[in-house]
């Protein structure tokens, strides 16, 4: 059976704890490459590792989505 997401990429903010940890593990366990951005790089951080522990693909960016500069860079990445 093939995961609902697989081949596709999703952004979530905030992924580094609670509401947006969960989405972030929810996308990668249904196949989603995921970009893990919080203002917490250590917290985004442990989202990759657990998205990764269970096989997933994601990687971590610092970024504070007030700051519009930062926010392009993160789309960038």
């Amino acid at each position: 059976m093939t995961a609902l997401l697989d081949g596709k990429s999703a952004i979530v903010t905030g992924a580094g704890s609670g509401v947006g940890r969960a989405s972030a593990l929810r996308f990668a366990d249904e196949g989603a490459r995921v970009l893990v951005a919080d203002i917490d790089l250590d917290n985004a951080k442990e989202t990759v590792r657990q998205i990764e522990g269970r096989g997933g693909a994601a990687v971590a960016v610092e970024v504070d989505v007030a700051d519009e500069a930062a926010v392009e860079g993160m789309i960038a990445a």
